[in-house]
């Protein structure tokens, strides 16, 4: 009994091997297009196991050599064996259209949507097999009557924008996608979905105007559907048109009696789109409501941390605008109290009257006294001692500065707040001369998982590198931490002296000329000194080294944000694509050119 068993096992395992082996070679003639042997093969196959797949590549293989008497009867026999497939009389119906006999094709793609049954997975399978032949009209009423038999429980809507879009009518897959939202809001998120691959091919920008259109309509013609307003003030972020987003956000908030909850989230997404203006005008909406609520004090709080990134980043921000940042900083932390709750606004305003107005006095008080809070977290605690320790550097308190990075370090060495601590302890060091222990810190920090830390620590370490190696004494390198520490402490004059020094005494040290040039542009930059920010970032760029892509960058923003010369801008984010694929700005430079070279049009925001 065993032998017999073992035997029966054998038979069927070699069946079994020549099967699959077959099955690999039909395959193959396939793909080859080598229609007759693969028909041969496919049609063993098909006899030995009717599976579907092999019925599949059987019917190819009689269509393209027009056996299509071989097709119809392969067809009705599939049919015969599996009734409950409607879709397969779309097949019986395209083999009599290639035949040249319509008449009949018609009457069969007719009888299949008779015949369509109140299942869901039975109307998706007869829709998508008319779609597959390219028979969209059929396609469609299929869909469509299947909505009908489910009693308008599935609509079919995002079936139906495929076919449509296959049509080539615009219209009717903006309404198709639009028109789910009618059967409820939870539909919203799957709409986004189907829209974002729906535009992606969308080059010309036609499927977003009709898309447009459609929408604004149907929102006028329906204002308390709320979804359709919050898919209009979706389709506007996506637009970057975020102004037209916040008018809609308003109006929705106002109709619904919201918390401005949905507001908060648009002036975040404005932000982080540097869209400073607008998220401004977004916070003081619900500061207007004067209501007290929790989101009403962090609108007061975001207000001031915009405007501050407004005026950090613009280049062409003027002591007005400083005065008024510190106005709102003053007036919120009147109105909310220096306590947990607003640790970011002190620190924000310290470092305002440290940096902008040189009260560092005033500065540390309120630095000491938020240390003090002890209700706040440990990491806001931290985050205070980073802006002291800022505090001490820009008071020449280099060691001071360096007892409170190193707390920070020591306590968060996991985070991402202790590589930011490490960092500036690494830079106090080189500021103070012990380059060697500097350097040790910044090769741990070369690993940091955040970009911007490591490639910052990777530029002083090589800086420190090149200039340890050499045989000369350092008294270069001692220079020109000299005038980085002068340009940190907004002291352009003796910066600037400095780095005349190490041009003027060591004219050939190239290791340190670039970053001279760089120090020096930097500092022109601030004083809106434009052409000889450009020119030393030019001779940056010269000197090949590792601060060209930075300078190349540096150069296109302002190009573009001051000079208005966007072909000079697009020159420098090019030479970035194409000489510094590596580059921390690779990817915005990417982007930059894209969009100035017309690929998708619209205009920059770019900030520095």
């Amino acid at each position: 009994m065993r032998i017999l068993t073992l035997f029966i096992l054998f038979v069927v395992s070699t069946n079994s091997f020549g099967q699959s082996q077959n099955e690999k070679l039909a395959y193959q003639y396939l793909a080859e297009k080598q229609f007759e042997k693969a028909s041969s093969l496919y049609e063993y196959l098909y006899k030995e196991s009717p599976k579907k797949e092999f019925y599949e590549s059987l019917m190819t293989c009689y269509l393209f050599l027009e056996r299509f008497k071989d097709a119809e009867k392969l067809a009705k026999n599939q049919l015969r064996k599996h009734p409950e497939r409607i879709e397969l009389g779309v097949d019986h119906g395209f083999i009599l259209e290639k035949w040249n006999k319509s008449s009949k094709a018609n009457q069969v793609y007719e009888n299949t949507i008779k015949a369509m049954i109140a299942n869901v997975n039975s109307i998706l399978s007869v829709g998508n097999r008319f779609y597959q032949k390219g028979k969209y009209d059929y396609a469609i009423r299929a869909y469509k009557k299947g909505a009908k038999l489910l009693n308008g429980n599935y609509p079919f809507a995002f079936e139906l924008a495929k076919v449509y879009e296959a049509k080539g009518n615009l219209s009717a897959v903006s309404e198709a996608l639009i028109g789910i939202m009618d059967y409820g809001d939870n539909y919203l998120e799957s709409v986004k979905g189907a829209l974002t691959n729906y535009f992606h091919d969308d080059s010309n920008g036609k499927k977003r105007r009709v898309f447009k259109d459609v929408l604004l309509d149907r929102v006028q013609r329906n204002p308390s559907k709320t979804n359709l307003t919050e898919l209009l003030i979706w389709f506007f972020l996506q637009e970057k048109k975020f102004s037209s987003a916040l008018t809609h956000a308003k109006a929705l908030d106002k109709r619904n009696k919201e918390n401005g909850s949905k507001i908060i989230s648009l002036a975040k997404i404005c932000t982080q789109n540097k869209e400073y203006d607008v998220a401004v005008k977004a916070y003081n909406y619900l500061i207007k409501k004067n209501d007290h609520s929790y989101y009403y004090r962090i609108a007061k709080i975001k207000t001031v941390e915009v405007l501050n990134l407004k005026i950090n980043e613009d280049p062409n921000t003027t002591l007005e605008d400083v005065t008024y940042l510190r106005k709102n900083y003053e007036d919120a932390l009147e109105e909310l109290g220096r306590n947990s709750y607003t640790m970011n606004l002190i620190r924000g305003y310290s470092r305002l009257l440290a940096f902008k107005y040189n009260d560092t006095e005033k500065a540390k008080e309120e630095l000491e006294n938020a240390l003090k809070q002890t209700r706040a977290k440990a990491t806001e605690l931290a985050k205070c001692k980073i802006a002291l320790g800022d505090i001490y550097v820009k008071e020449n308190n280099i060691w001071e500065a360096a007892l409170l990075y190193g707390q920070v370090n020591q306590d968060f060495k996991e985070d991402i707040i202790g590589h930011r601590a490490k960092l500036k302890l690494a830079k106090a060091y080189f500021y103070g001369g012990d380059f060697e222990w500097a350097k040790a810190q910044l090769d741990v920090l070369k690993a940091s998982t955040t970009k911007l830390i490591a490639n910052d620590a990777l530029q002083l370490s090589v800086l420190i590198s090149d200039n340890l190696g050499l045989d000369t004494a350092t008294a270069p390198l001692k220079i020109y931490a000299k005038a980085d520490l002068y340009n940190y402490q907004n002291n352009d004059t003796l910066a600037l002296a400095y780095c005349d020094s190490i041009l003027s005494k060591y004219p050939n040290n190239l290791t340190l000329l670039d970053d001279v040039y760089f120090i020096q542009a930097k500092i022109h930059s601030k004083n809106k000194h434009w052409d000889y920010a450009l020119a030393a970032y030019q001779k940056a760029v010269n000197f090949g080294d590792l601060l060209k892509d930075d300078a190349l960058f540096a150069m296109g923003l302002i190009y573009y944000n001051i000079l208005n010369q966007p072909e000079k801008a697009k020159y420098c984010f090019e030479r970035i694509v194409l000489e510094h694929q590596d580059s921390f700005y690779a990817f915005e430079a990417r982007k930059v050119y894209r969009t100035l070279r017309g690929d998708f049009g619209g205009q920059l925001n770019l900030k520095n």
